[in-house]
Order: C-alpha cells, then structure tokens, then sequence
C-alpha cells in the first residue's frame, strides 16, 4: 500500500477510535419515575436487575430528577395530568401514559403525549411495549438502558435497523467508477457499534476494549468492500453495495452482540 494509502488509513482508525468512545462521555442520565395506578407493581416490573434508583416510585410525580415520566391511569387523564405534562415539557422531560383498561369513550391521551401504551384488563402490564415507548421517548437510550437492563432489547433493535438502512443508502448511492461510500458506512457502523455498548454499561464495556472494536469493524468495512467488488461484476452494483452494506451492518451487530454474551 502506498504512503498515501496508509496515512488514510492510519486517520480512519483513529476517528473509528474516536468515535467508539464517544457515548463514554456521555452526561449522566436520571431515573424512571412511575407514578399513579399500580405504580410499586410496574416498577417492580420494569427493574429487575436495574442500578439502584434508576426506577422508582413517587407520589406525586415531579421531574426533579427524571429522564423519563412513566404515568399509569385508570381513567380519563385529570387536570394534575395535564399539569404533570405541561411542567414536564418545560425542560424537556418526556411523559409516558400507560392507559389501564382503556375504554372507546374516553378522551385520546395523544392531545398531551404522543407516548401512550394501552393496557388490557386481565393481560397485567405489556412490559415490553412499555419499555419500547420509553425507548423511543428519551434523547438517550443507550445511557439509559445501561442503567435498565430491560431497555437494552429494544435499544439494541433500533439502534441495528437504523444503521442497517443507513449503510444500504449509503450503498446504494455509490458508482462503480468510485464504488459504495466505504468510510460513511464504516462510520455509520462504529456509531451503531458504539451505541451498542454504551447500552451494555460499563462491565461490557471493560470486556470489549474499544481499540479492539474499532479494529475490528475497519477490518470488517474493507472485506465487504473486497466482496462487494467481486459481486459486482455479475450483479447491479447499486443492488450489490446496498446487500453487502446492510448485511454486513448486522452481521456485525450479531457479532457483537454474541461476544458481549459470552463476557
């Protein structure tokens, strides 16, 4: 390879570096604070195996402290709902409403959060939904899930499925005269893997040194580049780069995620 060559390659494995830590530094997260109907219940629920008060009751509910405002009704939301919602979104703290028993009458929740799970009588708590709504809800889901195990399953599938539709984009727009856009899928796969493991906490993280990962995943992109060459000469080079792209994308999830198993 010529000196050139290296260099660039040399860069790229120090910002592959770079941003494999980046979710380290991170600001802390708060707590999931449940409130209302059965809330001693959902929390015993969602926090098996969660850092000490990362998931908690309060009566009443306030922000103080809360990434995420988990708010169980039976019912019609009330005025304190409405109040709960409205200071809430002041600084920016997201409110689930986990409707029990819901009824075709009663008012649409969706008016104060677009954040609503509804709960069957005589199904107990769709846990799982409840822990995808919050997923989706909070600005950082990774941080959170290291502090929640219970989020991890669902922060792992989105984190995955968006890289994976990235890298296929990505793919697909490159030429044959340049070929796929190796180093912006690379990075959109370092991000997901960073992702990955800052949502597996720091135990996980000591397991799996970030050089080693970083490594790994530049060794990865440029196989799939070599693969991708060789595919294309019988295959339409958009279809190819956005097949071996996104398959490569998560088969680098299933790796990680196997030798984050076995640590």
């Amino acid at each position: 390879m010529k000196r050139g060559g290296l260099m660039a390659v040399a860069l790229e494995a120090r910002e592959a570096l770079r941003t494999v830590q980046d979710k380290k530094a991170q600001d802390p997260v708060g707590a999931v604070v449940v409130s209302g109907t059965l809330a001693e219940q959902l929390v015993r629920e969602l926090g098996p195996d969660a850092e000490p008060g990362a998931v908690i009751a309060r009566e009443p509910p306030s922000v103080a402290g809360a990434e995420v405002i988990v708010r169980v009704i039976a019912g019609d939301p009330t005025e304190a709902d409405d109040a709960l919602v409205r200071a809430a979104d002041a600084v920016g703290t997201p409110v689930v409403f986990v409707q029990l028993w819901p009824q075709a009458n009663w008012r649409s929740l969706f008016v104060l959060t677009p954040f609503v799970v509804e709960c069957r009588a005589g199904e107990g708590f769709p846990v799982r939904d409840i822990a995808r709504t919050i997923v989706r809800s909070v600005a950082h889901p990774e941080a959170l899930a290291a502090r929640v195990p219970l989020l991890n399953d669902p922060v792992e599938s989105s984190v995955v499925a968006t890289a994976i539709a990235r890298a296929a984009l990505l793919g697909a727009v490159g030429t044959r005269r340049r070929g796929p856009a190796r180093p912006l899928i690379t990075l959109a796969q370092l991000r997901m893997v960073s992702s990955l493991r800052a949502a597996e906490g720091s135990e996980g993280q000591r397991e799996l040194p970030p050089a080693a990962v970083a490594g790994a995943t530049l060794a990865v992109s440029f196989a799939l580049r070599a693969a991708a060459r060789v595919a294309a000469r019988s295959l339409p080079v958009p279809l190819v780069n956005a097949a071996v792209a996104a398959g490569g994308t998560w088969a680098l999830s299933e790796l990680l995620r196997r030798l984050q198993a076995r640590s």
